[in-house]
Formats: C-alpha cells, sequence, structure tokens
C-alpha cells in the first residue's frame, strides 16, 4: 500500500512563498498534488507543513494535511528524510497502514503521472532493497573539473584527470522531483543516496529544480512548450 507526502514549509529562502506562488495558473504545490492523484499509485495524497495558507492549499486541491508541522522539522537544517521520519510515526499514531513511502517536492511543476509510475516499477524491480529518484544526466566532463582554494587548483576528481573521455563514467544529478522508498528503508536510512537505489533519468525538459528565479523561469518556459 502506498501513500504520497508532500512536504512544503512557508519559509522559502530565495522565492517568497515558492511552494504556492502561481505557476501556469496554479499554486505550484498543485502540479504536484495532481499528478500524485492523476498516477492512481497511492490511497492518499498528504501535504506535510507548518503553513496554514499551504494548508488549506492543499486541502483545496484534494489532499490530506499533516498539520502543523513542528518547526524543528521546518527549518533550514531539517532533512528530507527528518521530516518522512517524523510523519511515519505521526501517520502511524493516527492508525494510518501503508508500506512505501512517495515523497513528491511541492515546486515540482513538470512532474508527471508516468514519472512515478516508471520509477514505481523500478523500486519493484530492486525489490523495495533501495529508493528510486529522477535525475538529470550531466555532461561527464565535470568530472575533470576544479576548483581554486586559498589560491590554489585543486581538482574535484584527481583519479579522472587521465581518464580519456569516452571512458569516463556517466554523471547524474538529482532532479528535485521525488524519492520513492520502503517504509522500513525510510525509518532505517539517513540518505536516499545508498548503494542499492536506482535512478529514473528525466529529459532536462521535464525536470527543472527550483531554487532560484531563473529557474523559476526556465520552468515556465518548458510548461509554456508542452
Amino acid at each position: 500500500m502506498n501513500i504520497a507526502i508532500i512536504p512544503a514549509r512557508k519559509n522559502s529562502q530565495r522565492i517568497i512563498n515558492k511552494n504556492i506562488k502561481i505557476f501556469n495558473g496554479k499554486p505550484i504545490i498543485y502540479w504536484s498534488i495532481d499528478a500524485a492523484f492523476k498516477s492512481k499509485l497511492f490511497k492518499e495524497v498528504y501535504v506535510s507543513t507548518d503553513s496554514e495558507k499551504i494548508a488549506k492549499v492543499a486541502t483545496k486541491y484534494g489532499a490530506k494535511v499533516l498539520y502543523p508541522r513542528p518547526s524543528k522539522f521546518s527549518d533550514n537544517y531539517s532533512t528530507i528524510i527528518d521530516v518522512i521520519k517524523f510523519e511515519i510515526k505521526n501517520l502511524e499514531n493516527k492508525k494510518i497502514i501503508f508500506n512505501n513511502i512517495c515523497c513528491i517536492f511541492p515546486a515540482a511543476p513538470l512532474i508527471e503521472p508516468i514519472f512515478l509510475s516508471k520509477s514505481y516499477k523500478l523500486l519493484k524491480k530492486i525489490k523495495f532493497k533501495g529508493f528510486v529518484f529522477a535525475v538529470n544526466k550531466l555532461p561527464k566532463s565535470n568530472l575533470r573539473g576544479f576548483y581554486f582554494k586559498k589560491n590554489k587548483l585543486n581538482l574535484i576528481k584527481s583519479s579522472f584527470k587521465n581518464t580519456r573521455s569516452q571512458d569516463l563514467p556517466k554523471i547524474y544529478v538529482d532532479a528535485g522531483q521525488f524519492y520513492w522508498g520502503a517504509k522500513k528503508l525510510w525509518r532505517k536510512e539517513k540518505s536516499v543516496f545508498i548503494e542499492n537505489s536506482n535512478i529514473l533519468e528525466l529529459p532536462y525538459s521535464k525536470s527543472v529544480d527550483i531554487d532560484n528565479l531563473t529557474d523559476w523561469k526556465k520552468a515556465e518556459f518548458y510548461a509554456k512548450k508542452k
């Protein structure tokens, strides 16, 4: 039995009220809620929040609300894992029965139900021994990147400095859309990036990790093209 949890706090650092800011005619969190319902994978779709405004918006679009979320799980230092572990206990105290959780990001307006379905199939394929999450592919040349510290050049990965381009491994970055995992795994692990986890690669036009206004505009561009 699956549930979706969308963690949406009120204090966004770079975009004010990001999680309910209007995107393509709807509060941005609507698109995550809508994709979860349309996937038909979940017994319930929950929004975990510390904001009464967000709670009202989530309820309007059919989600059940886990409110108020304690401040210690809503600040800049609380992790997704912290929030999900807290809500697992919260739901179990309410006698809610579930086996798997898909944590869906609240500001992921390009998410599609098919991504959730494909990733769930991958989760079953790995027999729920790891997490499954969406990624974008990065240029292999990033493995030869470098940075300066105290005016000294440092290679990010010195082991690849003499490797031919065609021999470099494929590399990916978290697309910031969702994390699928079994309840027992959410309880146990401190990160979704574990050895047994798997990935669903998404096109760049289908996923923009929105951290600032530039990202927001890029996502709007792709949404309009769609």
